[in-house]
């Protein structure tokens, strides 16, 4: 599972663990993988986000912040 820091508007910061990292229209989420369905970890307002970075661990063993670019919007109606 990769690390999310999480940056918002207001100055705060969240790090967290996670599977995937997805958006809506709205809203940003991080999810995990259990037991075959997805389960949100964090959740937010696309809004309020400034910046999302994703921890990288380097081969001497230090860790690297690289910033992410956010995921397109996954739509609510599938064609199947």
């Amino acid at each position: 599972m990769a690390y999310y820091r999480i940056q918002l508007n207001d100055g705060s910061s969240h790090t967290l663990q996670a599977v995937r990292m997805r958006t809506d229209a709205s809203s940003l989420y991080l999810e995990e993988r259990a037991a075959g369905d997805w389960r949100e970890v964090f959740s937010n307002p696309i809004d309020d986000v400034e910046r999302v970075q994703r921890r990288f661990t380097e081969n001497d063993g230090t860790w690297t912040w690289l910033q992410e670019r956010l995921p397109a919007p996954v739509g609510g109606v599938r064609a199947w």
